[in-house]
């Protein structure tokens, strides 16, 4: 009796032993990982709060410069920078991904008449947000008014495509640099200018430039 007892208790300390072993526990998963989901969801919260925001073209403008929002003016890219590279890299590796940007349009140094100036400076200044996201599998954006209570468009894409290259002669500037997201990787920029100046209907390609930016 004592030696089947004996055998019983040993059998007992390895079933209680495999399970403990066996069994995950909170150290198994990473303290790092659990905060880069948590900072992820909570910087996606605040990209939406902003985006829904409405407010005048200048009150947008300043709120997304005290924000990670990417902010394109008349020249291009003049504010956060580091926060596309970072959105770029992800999406490049093929990880899920969000980014805020704010497009902000005024009249000045517009090449137009007084009377068309006229026409238009009460509708200006003005500044459309575009939320882009990548799932994984593809791109979808949405665009809006800062003074809107409407969406402007949504849609999706499959790719987001980088452009360089040399400004045309008559530009004021000497380079160009454009992420835009079309259907097609192989898709180049000289096609899309000549889809855009095209006066045969089906020639322009379907595109949406999320960032400009001029040296």
């Amino acid at each position: 009796m004592k030696k089947l007892i004996t055998t019983l208790l040993i059998l007992s300390s390895l079933m209680m032993f495999t399970s403990c072993a066996t069994k995950p526990t909170d150290a198994s998963v990473s303290p790092a990982a659990t905060q880069s989901t948590t900072d992820q969801k909570e910087a996606k919260e605040k990209m939406e709060e902003i985006f829904q925001k409405k407010c005048s073209a200048d009150e947008a403008l300043e709120l997304a410069k005290r924000s990670d929002v990417v902010v394109f003016e008349d020249v291009g890219c003049t504010f956060g920078q580091e926060v596309w590279d970072a959105f770029y890299k992800s999406v490049s590796d093929g990880l899920p991904a969000a980014v805020l940007c704010a497009n902000y349009y005024t009249l000045d140094g517009q090449n137009m008449s007084e009377e068309l100036y006229e026409q238009e400076k009460d509708n200006y200044p003005v500044l459309y947000f575009t939320l882009l996201e990548y799932d994984g599998k593809e791109f979808s954006i949405q665009v809006r008014d800062s003074s809107s209570d409407k969406l402007d468009r949504r849609e999706t894409f499959k790719y987001l495509n980088h452009y360089t290259g040399d400004a045309p002669a008559t530009a004021i500037y000497k380079h160009y640099e454009y992420y835009v997201l079309v259907d097609d990787a192989d898709t180049t920029w000289e096609q899309i200018e000549q889809g855009n100046f095209s006066s045969q209907y089906g020639d322009m390609i379907r595109h949406s430039t999320v960032y400009t930016n001029y040296t």
